[in-house]
């Protein structure tokens, strides 16, 4: 005789699972959006002003005690930054056979296919917006490496990342299979892939890290040749994109206003490292010093990767001194605190980067709800998915209007080349 068995019996029955639930095989918490979420927003309509006190009138003078002439009047500086509002979307189709089939109520669905759908969209456009608050808000997912000339396209090695990366994009889940994608230079985006290509493939490699596309082999140049979301509203430029901590850190112009344009010096960040290659305790002074000059207080949040919380507490722990060898322990890495403030470490942000930051000192940028919202719910259908006309298929988008801006920038630091 031959007993039965539950292999044998799912043969014959409807399902057998071994979970309750999805088990997702990727980091879904986008802490760094959900604690810039918590910045004071403000509600906009086409642009967002910001109004600044840039610095100190210039007519001060002294005299003896028998008196004299004073310096001319001076008005105080003022000036303003303008932010517009990026507008992020994600589409979303159900075939009516997969709303009736999978409805998360019988046997044949874990998950409802309308619920997978939506918390999704919701996800994934979370994700791609902290791709963009963590890097430079230039558009840019990942730089080509090496010049090739294949459908597979090579991206910059964990090795080489510093001004650009690429393998890190693909291990923080910034370029999924079926993205589409744009590939180009900083002047024609889609230079060398248009709006219908789309990621097949990638291959997170932190030596050799590439993607296959859909696109016929095209030749890509390392220093030249980007990866871009695909913009089907403009054939050369980047989609607009939610100001990223880099670029708020950094020198260039930003919300109109440009520290190479005279009298505008102060915009820009208190310091920017981007040739220190070493993490150590006097690089992280020097970052503190440069906010504390203008200041007069410390940052009040230091973000980073993984990589480099580890080398803060590698430093640290090669400094204990231990009376004994009774109850040693290693590896907590999230212990280690700098001017009595938690080193937070973030999935998303990028392995070499480090930033001391004053978030009182930015300012987030909404339109009404403040929240992701569905296309059916703005147009007053309830929240629904809506019939496509001419197609046995359901439709709804997702849109999140966000956008972050600072107020201040010389109260924020940041090292960008760290290994």
């Amino acid at each position: 005789m031959c007993a039965q068995t539950a292999q044998n019996m799912a043969l014959v029955m409807k399902d057998i699972w071994t979970a309750e639930r999805l088990q997702k095989q990727f980091e879904d918490k986008n802490a760094p959006l959900g604690r810039l979420e918590a910045v004071r927003g403000v509600m906009i309509g086409q642009q967002a002003q910001v109004p600044i006190w840039p610095g100190r009138g210039g007519s001060f003078t002294t005299v003896g005690a028998a008196g004299g002439n004073l310096n001319p009047s001076t008005q105080q500086p003022v000036n303003q930054a303008f932010y517009t509002l990026p507008y992020n979307w994600f589409q979303i189709e159900l075939q009516t056979a997969a709303l009736l089939q999978a409805s998360g109520s019988n046997l044949q669905a874990i998950v409802g296919a309308k619920d997978l759908e939506i918390q999704g969209a919701v996800e994934n456009t979370k994700h791609q917006i902290t791709r963009m608050m963590v890097t430079n808000g230039d558009g840019i997912v990942a730089a080509c490496g090496a010049t090739t000339t294949s459908q597979t396209v090579v991206l910059t090695a964990a090795a080489a990342e510093g001004a650009t990366y690429g393998y890190s994009a693909l291990v923080r889940g910034w370029l999924p299979v079926n993205q589409y994608i744009n590939i180009g230079t900083t002047a024609d985006t889609d230079a060398l892939a248009g709006d219908t290509c789309q990621v097949t493939a990638i291959n997170p490699s932190p030596t050799a890290p590439s993607i296959g596309i859909s696109a016929a082999a095209i030749s890509t140049t390392a220093g030249t040749h980007f990866v871009y979301i695909a913009n089907p509203n403009d054939a050369a430029a980047a989609n607009p994109e939610v100001n990223g901590l880099r670029q708020i850190c950094g020198t260039g112009a930003l919300g109109g206003l440009n520290p190479a344009t005279a009298g505008q010096e102060w915009w820009q960040g208190a310091a920017r490292d981007t040739t220190t290659t070493t993490f150590s305790l006097d690089l992280v002074l020097g970052l503190q010093r440069a906010v504390m000059q203008n200041s007069n207080d410390p940052q009040s949040d230091i973000w980073t990767g993984y990589k480099q919380q580890a080398n803060f507490y590698a430093l640290l722990q090669n400094q204990v001194q231990f009376a004994g060898d009774q109850n040693l322990a290693a590896g907590n890495v999230s212990a280690p605190r700098w001017n009595n403030m938690s080193v937070s470490a973030f999935a998303d942000i990028l392995d070499t980067d480090w930033f001391m930051l004053t978030l009182s000192d930015l300012v987030k940028i909404t339109a009404a709800g403040a929240r992701p919202q569905w296309a059916s719910d703005i147009e007053g259908s309830g929240g629904a998915l809506r019939w496509k006309q001419g197609t046995t298929a359901f439709t709804d988008a997702l849109v999140y209007p966000i956008q972050i801006g600072p107020q201040r920038r010389n109260t924020q630091a940041c090292a960008l080349a760290l290994k």
